[in-house]
């Protein structure tokens, strides 16, 4: 099954002459690995941006499950990433006024299938990652502005 594919991907910032995104064809598998690599600023964010439906592409085709990203409107786009992406931030856009609990469990408000996937028990589901991702328990209803920046990395981690 092809988990993504792109064609004739391109993609500019306002503003920019060339093409900071330009990809005739790619392909990724079920259970292929990726690793992508770059000299800073060569695009591997915002390609990333791009599969992710954060951002949108000039010109081709950007598919993920048979759905194409390029043909959905900005809140079709929103809703089909929280139900079948999970994506971390470079800055974590992690919600300062919300707890550490209640940023994991944030995207199961918005999309039933992630709920499902939790098996209907969010909050243990939540839990029981943050524990593999070794956050200390007696920090879960903490602010997250309480955290380190590497516990900030996992709560986004476990969000994701």
């Amino acid at each position: 099954m092809i988990m993504l594919l792109i064609e004739n991907l391109c993609f500019r910032w306002p503003g920019q002459s060339g093409w900071q995104i330009d990809i005739p064809h790619f392909v990724v598998g079920e259970k292929e690995k990726v690793f992508l690599k770059g000299a800073s600023g060569c695009g591997k964010s915002t390609l990333l941006g791009l599969i992710a439906g954060i951002n949108t592409a000039d010109s081709g085709s950007l598919q993920i499950q048979n759905t194409d990203l390029t043909m959905l409107k900005g809140a079709k786009r929103d809703a089909f990433r929280a139900d079948n992406l999970g994506y971390i931030f470079q800055q974590f856009n992690l919600l300062p006024y919300l707890s550490v609990i209640d940023n994991v469990t944030l995207p199961c408000r918005f999309s039933s299938s992630r709920k499902a996937r939790a098996g209907g028990d969010v909050q243990r589901e939540a839990k029981r990652l943050l524990k593999a991702l070794a956050l200390p328990e007696n920090c879960l209803n903490n602010p997250v502005t309480a955290l380190s920046i590497g516990q900030q990395q996992r709560v986004a981690a476990a969000r994701a």
